[in-house]
């Protein structure tokens, strides 16, 4: 009370001296944020907590996984009290991982698994962890390092039935550790700045008073993990009742998916970059349907370099419902401590604002004397925020967390910044820029000491320098070396190279000089500022002409080149440099795409054009489908309307497959779609469509469908695929002939005890109309079967992709004769000139993170069966099994232009297997299930038919037993194929990494599945 009063006393003693102190406000200064999330399972423990893509994770699921983890790591040797490197790069593993190692009472320390290999070994050894927590795809790094620890995989399994918590014992107080960030080191060695959870909590309560109870939030985590930005944007909604959505990377910058994934999830809170959110603004300037996918959002958070008000206020005007909050503070101090919400008001330039509750700022000089207003000085950040220093290094804690002098501020330390600010006569903080040699590049803290020391270990080297180009989102980081020998000087190209097996990517440099000298001042040192201004005349001189800049030799290389220059800010480029040789970054790349795309007219992606590195590469892939005509009309006339995205014209949506290839272009892609549906209107399609959602638990596309629906993004047309001009009149057919460009075939009729007649409307008919509707220049991607081709035995050979079986190979049942009809279809057609690739598919399984089977499989009939009768019986049956939703994406992506294929036919074909025997044994341990022949199984499944459709059909299709013979007959095992052992699929191969990991996900999607069966065998009949 006496301290409280006496900082009450103080205010105007800090309006004197220009101090400022955040409002002073209890918070639970006594729990942890492990406590916090505790408090919000006990409250909902079925509200969902986590999101990605279609997983969802309940509060109550998250903390029983920790719990395992938690466990494993005790198990292992973990005390309280240490450090546990989690090498997690994104996804679900995430938050698993951090909370199962604050439930052992130690503190997690984030690392990039892509970290060059000498970093992660000098930061594992400083660390001397007892574990280390690894995700299923850093297994292989943790090998490669060597480590002689144990490591600990978190995955995506289900939780444990009965998760034991670590012992109460085990719980971390309000001032031990929660964390550690490694950022870039002057010296060469990376740091590890330390933080408390009562500083974190500090902070978290912070943002629910300014912002509302974040029950009320959806967060998306934008910063990746080795950001400690990420942790408000993952901790925040999980300790105050919300929900956190974790995106799906593929390593290339993507704002189009962000915007997406913001509209896919009703995203109402994140956190940009300044130079990043400049990029996002003018993408959705050009983009009214990713606008309206980031209409959910209200209110951003930026911070990490300073803020330019001009794409602020864009944002604030393309978003009229959203707010911005500029914040400020260094990894050091709990994530941020200083905000400042962005009003009219700040037309010039951005402030860094105020300090938030429980924190307070002060701007001193050299001498530790608070400075007048207006006038520069260092910030000092005191009270709750100020973190524990730096782990193993006293003499830089003491430097940087400095005794506190001022008996206003609370705590016994104040924390250095290094920033140099002044405060206004508003009594707002006012950035001006940094003190010492440490520089932000693309929002990422980076010493340039760090970049030095590792072009300076090049054995061609004989002094390095870096230097910064520019400032805020324009700036470029340059190295500048110079060579041990006038005749062997090292090269840009292998500088850039080995500084990137040392080095962070956002630390190499974009630039890199080799000088003869570098030039020095009076005291015979280096001199930067002479260097940055010798580095700057000299990129400007080789902006200008030049003889060996190659100039551009086709309109559409014309264009390209005004893009480059528009974003690089030369006056030419060369056709055959490469975007890195003049200091390109991702981040240039999508605002070179977006350049690009305003003055074709048309959208492109930055993976378009990263794949490509020179001006004549990215002109020759942009020319596909372009000729030069209409781009010599987009270079002469680029502000042309920006087209909408491609339309896509999808049959069988109410299907399995077609189900989960809808809710991937709902989520994944900006296309528009057209649902053929057999219904009488389209609000009774609609219904369908809603409900095969909620059957397969698609709930994130079940979330937007009613937003694509309203606004036409999707459009139900009612139709049918066995009637003549799909079910339309002749004037809707040629709508929607001349609107598509491309056809998803997903649509078929598929009955084992039905013949060809039955099967040719849908499955021949509809693709000969299909086909005719593509003949304007759609593409058709259709669904088939490998059954078309005869099974053969273990000797047979391999089918290639490009074969086609005989017509008297062709399997007799009608379902397959009908398919390979439609394959002969396409092929005559695309001899025509109608392009088309077909999807040979083998046995489909459940989606591996959700596992509801196709209750029309032939494999999911039989384990149906045995659950329902209650039995199992010996085979040797087996089969391959493709998770639907590596089916649904590829096609999906495919189908959009993502994924680059060539017309024909591709074997959509995971390397997984099932063996039922194997199936069968799992499921009688789990679910108690006899285990008799076959005879007394098919005995049983009469008696379970009576009352089960599904069983009666079943049991039609299934042989009789061989008398005197326990296991099945052959018969049965023959209408089974391990398809992975017979066909080829290296078509499909080249795209398979880009999709999911085909090892162990096969194993657990089948076990996922097996799960799902349980509850179906309590019904089943009891013997005697």
């Amino acid at each position: 009370m006496q301290r409280h009063e006496q900082t009450h006393r103080g205010e105007h003693a800090l309006t004197a001296i220009h101090m400022s102190l955040g409002p002073q406000r209890a918070f639970p200064r006594q729990s942890t944020v492990l406590d916090l999330f505790d408090e919000q399972r006990e409250r909902a423990p079925d509200r969902t907590a986590v999101r990605y893509r279609d997983t969802t994770i309940s509060y109550a699921d998250l903390d029983a996984r920790a719990n395992a983890i938690a466990n494993e790591l005790i198990g292992a040797g973990v005390s309280k009290r240490r450090l546990i490197p989690v090498l997690v790069a994104d996804g679900p593993e995430f938050p698993v991982a951090l909370f199962g190692v604050m439930k052992t009472g130690s503190a997690f320390v984030p690392l990039d698994p892509a970290l060059p290999m000498d970093r992660l070994r000098t930061v594992v050894a400083e660390l001397a962890p007892p574990a280390i927590v690894v995700s299923p795809a850093s297994v292989d790094t943790v090998a490669e390092l060597g480590l002689a620890v144990p490591a600990v995989t978190v995955d995506r399994a289900e939780p444990p039935e009965d998760p034991t918590p670590p012992p109460a014992d085990r719980a971390p107080g309000p001032q031990d550790l929660i964390y550690g960030f490694y950022t870039s080191g002057s010296t060469g060695t990376p740091k590890c700045s330390l933080n408390r959870h009562r500083g974190l909590v500090n902070r978290l309560t912070t943002m629910s008073h300014r912002f509302g109870d974040g029950a009320d939030h959806v967060t998306l985590q934008n910063s990746r993990s080795t950001f400690d930005s990420s942790m408000w944007q993952l901790l925040w909604p999980l300790v105050s009742g919300g929900q956190v959505v974790l995106p799906h990377r593929d390593g290339i910058l993507d704002l189009e998916q962000t915007a997406m994934t913001i509209g896919r999830h009703g995203v109402t809170i994140t956190d940009f970059v300044p130079s990043v959110l400049t990029a996002f603004v003018s993408l959705l300037e050009l983009r009214e349907d990713l606008r309206e996918a980031a209409s959910s959002l209200r209110r951003v958070l930026i911070g990490g370099e300073p803020a330019s008000p001009g794409p602020v206020h864009r944002l604030r005007a393309l978003l009229p419902g959203v707010e911005v909050t500029n914040t400020f503070g260094p990894t050091e101090c709990s994530i941020g401590s200083v905000f400042h919400e962005v009003t009219d008001a700040d037309v010039d330039r951005i402030p860094i604002g105020r300090p938030i509750d429980n924190t307070a700022a002060i701007v001193l000089d050299d001498d530790l004397v608070p400075v007048p207003v207006n006038t520069p000085g260092e910030v000092y950040l005191g009270g709750e925020c100020v973190g524990a220093g730096y782990l193993n290094d006293p003499e830089r804690t003491a430097r940087a967390f400095v005794d506190n002098p001022f008996p206003e501020i609370p705590g016994e330390k104040l924390y250095r910044t290094g920033d140099l600010a002044r405060f206004g006569e508003d009594g707002l903080l006012h950035f001006i820029g940094r003190r010492d040699e440490q520089v932000k590049i693309g929002g990422v803290r980076v010493e340039l000491g760090d970049v030095e020391s590792a072009l300076a270990d090049h054995p061609l080297v004989a002094s390095a320098m870096a230097v910064v180009l520019g400032e805020g989102p324009e700036a470029t980081l340059v190295g500048c070396v110079t060579g041990r020998s006038a005749d062997d000087p090292p090269t840009p190209q292998e500088l850039r190279e080995y500084a990137a097996e040392k080095l962070p990517a956002e630390h190499v440099p974009q630039q890199i000089t080799v000088l003869d000298t570098l030039p020095l001042n009076r005291n015979g040192k280096a001199d930067r500022k002479a260097l940055t201004a010798l580095i700057a005349a000299e990129t400007a001189r080789q902006a200008g002409p030049a003889e060996h800049v190659e100039p551009p030799a086709t309109p559409m290389e014309e264009l390209v080149c005004s893009a480059w220059c528009e974003v690089l800010k030369r006056e030419q480029v060369s056709v055959v440099a490469s975007f890195s040789d003049y200091g390109g970054t991702s981040l240039n790349a999508y605002q070179l795409t977006a350049a690009v795309s305003r003055r074709l007219g048309r959208p492109v992606r930055p993976r378009d054009l990263l794949v490509a590195p020179t001006v004549r590469e990215q002109a020759a892939r942009l020319s596909e489908g372009v000729d030069d005509d209409s781009a010599e009309l987009a270079y002469i006339n680029h502000d042309l309307a920006w087209r909408p995205p491609q339309t896509l014209l999808l049959t069988g949506a109410t299907g399995f497959i077609g189900a989960h290839i809808l809710a991937e272009l709902l989520m994944d892609s900006g296309a528009g779609l057209i649902c053929l549906v057999r219904c009488s209107d389209p609000a009774q399609g609609a219904r369908r469509l809603t409900k095969v959602l909620e059957q397969y638990r698609l709930t994130s596309a079940l979330q937007l469908l009613p937003t694509a629906l309203k606004t036409g993004r999707v459009e139900v047309v009612p139709g049918d695929m066995g009637g003549e001009l799909l079910g339309l009149s002749q004037g809707r057919f040629d709508a929607i002939a001349s609107s598509v460009s491309g056809v998803v075939n997903a649509a078929g009729a598929v009955n084992l005890l039905s013949g060809y007649l039955d099967h040719r409307p849908a499955n021949v008919l509809g693709v000969q109309e299909l086909i005719k509707l593509a003949a304007g220049g759609a593409r058709v991607h259709t669904l088939s079967t490998l059954s078309i081709f005869p099974s053969g035995g273990p000797a047979a050979a391999r089918v290639t992709e490009d074969q086609v079986p005989a017509t008297e190979q062709v399997a007799a049942d009608g379902y397959n004769r009908s398919k390979y009809v439609a394959e002969s279809l396409l092929a005559g057609a695309r001899r025509q000139g109608v392009s088309s690739v077909v999807y040979r598919l083998g046995e489909v399984w459940p989606h591996q993170e959700i596992g509801v089977a196709n209750p029309g499989s032939l494999a999911h009939g039989l384990l149906y069966a045995c659950a329902r009768a209650g039995c199992v019986f010996p085979t040797e049956a087996a089969t391959d099994v493709t998770p639907v939703d590596v089916v649904s994406r590829f096609v999906a992506r495919a189908a959009t232009g993502d994924i680059e294929v060539d017309d024909g036919a591709m074997h959509v074909l995971w390397p997984a297997r099932l063996c039922f025997a194997e199936a069968f044994g799992v499921l009688a341990d789990r679910c108690g299930l006899d285990r008799v022949d076959y005879a007394r199984f098919r005995d049983r499944l009469e008696d379970a038919a009576e009352s089960d459709e599904r069983l009666a059909r079943l049991r039609l299709l299934l042989p009789p037993p061989d008398a005197g013979r326990d296991a099945a007959p052959a018969e049965l095992d023959q209408m089974f194929t391990d398809c992975s052992r017979h066909f080829d699929n290296r078509r499909f191969g080249r795209h398979a990494a880009a999709l999911a990991d085909p090892g162990a996900d096969g194993l657990r999607t089948i076990d996922r599945y097996l799960s799902e069966l349980a509850d179906i065998s309590a019904l089943a009949p009891q013997e005697g």
